[in-house]
């Protein structure tokens, strides 16, 4: 099974998982198509597996990209950047499988490791800790709200943007990637530290 998701991984790096087929998979893995399917009833059953062994990852992966940073010697504007920094490098670390995985999780959500949601509440709540490190900067009536839907933000516009950049949405807004950063700092930044009316 192993050896199936991982050479998978390596033809998404290069094909869209939908343009991938079982006899790509096979010859990669340099085994015989019936070895796929002993293992798997199809190419879209390879995909929990391939989730479950990012999500059994992501904590130390996690852990290890957010120990890089000197957190405690941040000021408020420069722990926004290195927030907006480490989840832009997030989705650009694996791109082309968090995109499989993405679009794999909106249509079969019910497949999801039973864990994950409080797995993945585990790790924001890490980022939004780091930011209310700062909360006399956060001038939202409800800092630790203002801070989980700040970091919502930025996630979902990085994700769509970095693994999801030729959808109309995403092409009608053109952006850099160092254009998509500054402005991903310049929101959360802004969301953060603006009066509330």
């Amino acid at each position: 099974m192993e050896l199936f998701a991982r050479v998978t991984e390596e033809l998404l790096r290069t094909k869209a998982f939908e343009e991938i087929s079982v006899q790509d998979i096979a010859r990669r893995a340099r085994r015989p198509i019936g070895s796929f399917y002993a293992r798997f009833r199809s190419k879209e059953a390879l995909l929990p597996f391939l989730y479950q062994r990012y999500h059994d990852g992501l904590e130390p992966m996690f852990a290890a990209r957010l120990a890089r940073y000197d957190w405690d010697t941040l000021d408020f504007k420069a722990t926004v950047t290195a927030l907006v920094d480490f989840l832009i490098g997030l989705y650009d670390e694996r791109r082309w499988l968090i995109r499989a995985l993405a679009l794999f999780t909106r249509a079969r959500s019910e497949a999801l490791p039973p864990d994950l949601l409080e797995s993945r509440r585990r790790l924001y709540d890490r980022e939004v800790k780091i930011l209310l490190r700062h909360r006399a900067h956060i001038r939202h009536p409800n800092p630790g709200r203002a801070a989980r839907f700040g970091l919502f933000l930025v996630m979902s516009l990085a994700r769509e943007k970095l693994l999801f950049g030729n959808a109309p949405t995403a092409r009608v807004t053109p952006l850099t990637r160092k254009a998509l950063r500054e402005e991903l700092v310049r929101a959360l930044y802004g969301y953060l530290n603006c009066e509330v009316a």
